[in-house]
């Protein structure tokens, strides 16, 4: 490609996904009121997970002032997978939770950080990689970061465990998950194999002063999804405002099928993105929709997204402008 001529290197250390990156944790973290609904998306992902032989090695919900959580917060630990197929666990996970939050936000991260560190240096690195590569679904909420590099310590010095005395305990867990259900009695779960029908479209948006950086981590993407026999159905580098709803230049790689295998293989190429990405933000859809519908396409980018960094400005008004148009057209 022309844009990758001649393009100076960046110093990036390129790390191998599949030998760093050796577990996952599923959150939702939100206040009392959205929390009781978010216990019974606990219980659904938490089925699905086991229907798919995903190892759970913790399912709590926790009160307030764990760690960086600032609000109610539930959790999936995924901690002792087989190392050859977590990105792939990964992938599945992450293809749940894109389509089953009924507009509320929830993220995944990765567990990067070396386990052998002493604590403190080990809680440092868990705030340096693994949150940092955290996956958004819809928005992001507001936590203490400061916790993983100044902790509270006791009078001997050792960090103090926040978790434990938080951990909500059985029947008041019971009661919010039958509030939860209640409130949503008229949602529906959906499952990945039915919703998302044609795969998932990555796409990384950049300033004119990341573009360097930007086309080497596209290329060297490019080769990787290759060496793992990754074959996107296209690529794409735009200028700004070409390409639908991106403001900004960017490029995209698109993985358009009905291979249902790309479900859990989503997971591999999103796991190198987190591992190499350099700090640049990463937007990714799952594909919901087919030819022409307008509705779940802005539903699919709306609704279903997630993103890796900062989610990048979008003009989503590029299809609710033509649904509008369409309908005009229809009554006229």
């Amino acid at each position: 490609m022309e844009q990758l001529k001649n393009i100076e290197a960046p110093n990036v250390e390129w790390q191998d996904p599949r030998q760093k990156i050796w577990g996952f944790h599923v959150h939702q973290e939100l206040p009392h009121d959205d929390f009781a609904k978010a216990l019974v998306i606990q219980s659904a992902c938490a089925n699905f997970m086991a229907d798919h032989h995903i190892p759970i090695d913790a399912a709590d919900a926790i009160k307030p002032g764990y760690g960086p959580h600032l609000d109610y917060m539930w959790e999936l630990r995924v901690e002792n997978a087989p190392q050859e197929s977590v990105l792939e666990k990964l992938g599945l996970a992450l293809s749940y939770m894109a389509i089953n939050r009924f507009g509320l936000s929830a993220y995944i991260h990765p567990l990067m950080h070396d386990v052998a560190l002493p604590a403190e240096e080990a809680l440092a690195a868990e705030g340096l990689h693994n949150q940092q590569n955290t996956i958004w679904f819809s928005y992001k909420v507001p936590q203490k970061q400061s916790f993983f590099f100044a902790p509270d310590k006791d009078e001997h010095n050792n960090i103090i465990d926040t978790r434990t005395p938080r951990i909500i305990t059985p029947p008041e867990r019971r009661e919010l998950a039958r509030r939860g259900k209640r409130q949503l009695q008229r949602q529906t779960f959906q499952t990945p194999d039915e919703t998302i029908v044609g795969g998932f479209h990555l796409h990384v948006d950049y300033s004119p002063a990341q573009e360097p950086l930007a086309l080497l981590v596209f290329e060297q993407f490019l080769s990787f999804l290759r060496s793992e026999d990754m074959h996107p159905t296209s690529t794409r580098i735009y200028t700004e405002r070409e390409n639908g709803p991106h403001l900004q230049r960017g490029w995209e790689v698109k993985f358009e099928t009905d291979d249902r295998a790309i479900l859990s293989r989503i997971g591999i190429a999103i796991a190198w993105l987190m591992c190499k990405r350099h700090g640049l933000s990463v937007f990714m859809h799952p594909v919901t929709w087919h030819e022409g519908d307008l509705r779940e396409e802005l539903k699919a980018h709306e609704d279903y997204s997630f993103f890796i960094g900062d989610l990048p400005p979008l003009n989503l008004g590029f299809f609710s402008d033509q649904i509008v148009d369409s309908a005009v057209r229809k009554t006229a």
